[in-house]
């Protein structure tokens, strides 16, 4: 009896391609929190295919529709369920009334295992702030949550 190796190689490539349209290699998050007082701060940009070592961007909106200044110093960190893990980025808010910020944060990102997933918060200290968004390293199901760990400051984690 004589085999056709067709038949098996449509099926193996249908099966790749069907497991890779699966896989979600281009998911974007969006996080945002507004102050009491008008004042808006967003953070989005690519949810996975951070790789462990290296530096990765955010994109930050900063927009203060209130009648007086903002100023504050904020960090973005990222957590598991149990710690802090790192602190992204840091810097201070120095906003005028009515004056709006749009720029790119870059930070490493922790190394890790391949498809670690990490929360990612905002912190500003003393202020309750938006609820995480989950970001990974390598790729993985951007629909998961997790109860993040609560940052209240900006202290670099213990050693």
């Amino acid at each position: 009896m004589i085999r056709k190796p067709g038949i098996a190689l449509l099926i193996a490539t249908a099966v790749t391609l069907l497991a890779a349209a699966c896989v979600n290699f281009d998911a974007e998050f969006k996080m945002g929190w507004t102050y009491e007082t008008d004042r808006i701060f967003i953070v989005s940009g690519e949810a996975n295919q951070h790789v462990g070592g290296e530096q990765s961007s955010f994109n930050v909106d900063l927009n203060n529709l209130d009648r007086i200044a903002w100023q504050t110093p904020y960090c973005i960190v990222l957590v598991d369920e149990e710690r802090l893990i790192s602190i992204f980025y840091e810097d201070e808010i120095d906003l005028g009334p009515g004056e709006r910020s749009v720029f790119t944060v870059t930070g490493t990102f922790p190394e890790g295992p391949l498809g670690k997933r990490y929360g990612i918060r905002i912190v500003i200290p003393g202020e309750p702030i938006a609820v995480p968004s989950s970001v990974w390293s390598g790729n993985n199901d951007l629909h998961r949550r997790a109860d993040w760990f609560e940052v209240s400051d900006c202290s670099p984690p213990p050693g």
